[in-house]
């Protein structure tokens, strides 16, 4: 404390109902899976809110509410660039991006709101978990799938083994076979049984490819539909089995901790 500005210092107590209510808003930007999906695409690369809205499927209007309340927290930054889009090319447009270590500040803060929550607000306590789980999905250690959406929205999948097969799980299939898999609930029934699966996850000369099983519902990569031949993934790829409400989506994360953030 300084001696000359006696209130120069703050106490945190999860008894102050103005702090819980500070908090209970913080932890309620990070806990949206839709924010969350922003914060995973604009990762590798900056975006306007043209393109945000775009990739994650909702309004103009509601992407920038959603980003406003990223910019609140101190994750991500505005900045001016100019435009790459075919219709303004050459036009000064706003960029969004993460800022530099934004999301270890951001995993370091929910620590400490958690020593702060402690067992006295409960309910504090559990957003506080749930908004760590959530951030985790987004800072992958090393290659791995994050679901995008379902009921499985936001799981982690690391890719540990070098040969996966994709797809649903099925009753009565004894899990034997060379390869490990990757497994989804029946809630995506348009994704083919893991015992055909619908696609392949491999790890080839350091990168990490998919190539569609010959499923009926299609594997797609950034829209575009793959065939048997193995595509090479980069970081932050959608990727799509069965395009529509009962199909699956997942990004790639290669696990680089260096990406490209030249607009």
């Amino acid at each position: 404390m300084n001696p000359e500005r006696p209130d120069d210092r703050t106490i945190l107590t999860s008894s102050d109902p103005e702090f819980i209510s500070e908090l209970s808003e913080y932890l309620d930007v990070l806990a949206s899976p839709v924010r969350l999906q922003i914060l995973s695409f604009i990762g590798r690369k900056p975006r306007t809110v043209r393109q945000i809205s775009h990739e994650i499927a909702t309004s103009y209007e509601n992407t920038k509410k959603h980003l406003a309340k990223l910019l609140s927290l101190g994750i991500i930054r505005k900045e001016i660039g100019v435009s790459d889009e075919p219709v303004n090319m050459g036009q000064p447009v706003f960029y969004y991006t993460l800022v530099p270590d934004g999301l270890s500040h951001a995993a370091h803060n929910l620590t400490l709101f958690s020593l702060v929550a402690g067992t006295s607000a409960p309910d504090l306590s559990k957003q506080v978990l749930a908004a760590q789980s959530s951030l985790h999905t987004i800072l992958p250690a090393g290659p791995g799938l994050v679901i995008m959406n379902g009921s499985e929205q936001g799981r982690m999948i690391e890719l540990t083994e070098p040969v996966y097969r994709v797809g649903r799980i099925e009753e009565g299939w004894n899990g034997i076979s060379p390869e490990q898999a990757l497994l989804l609930n029946d809630e995506y029934r348009s994704v083919s049984r893991v015992s055909r699966p619908h696609a392949w996850v491999k790890k080839q000369a350091g990168f990490w490819t998919i190539a569609d099983g010959n499923s009926k519902g299609g594997t797609y990569v950034n829209g575009k539909p793959i065939a048997h031949e193995p595509v090479v993934l980069q970081d932050g790829d959608r990727i799509e089995l069965s395009p529509g409400t009962l199909g699956v989506t997942f990004t790639f994360h290669s696990g680089d901790t260096n990406p490209d953030h030249t607009p």
